[in-house]
């Protein structure tokens, strides 16, 4: 699949040590979704200031997901959050 966006986008990760790995999310019917952030404004206000990042491209974030069977990513999500379950625009802004 060709990306369709050109710049990096900034994605929260989880990291141990020298590790990290992109955070995701779940939709309300349960599948797991990437996340991802035009901006980094965007991440902070969704995840706060204290969230860990790297800035990926789209090939990039697909090809880490796709072995954990994630096709799905959701471009600036409203909430993320270690204790909080993403919120969702109604329509996603990438689906595939």
């Amino acid at each position: 699949m060709k990306p369709r966006h050109s710049t990096d986008w900034f994605v929260p990760v989880h990291s141990v040590g020298d590790i990290a790995a992109p955070q995701m999310g779940r939709l309300p019917d349960g599948r797991r979704v990437g996340i991802a952030f035009t901006t980094l404004a965007n991440l902070r206000i969704a995840s706060g200031p204290r969230q860990e990042w790297m800035r990926l491209t789209e090939e990039a974030l697909r090809e880490t997901l796709a072995p954990l069977g994630v096709t799905r990513i959701q471009l600036d999500p409203v909430l993320v959050g270690p204790d909080l379950q993403p919120a969702y625009p109604t329509e996603p802004a990438l689906a595939h």
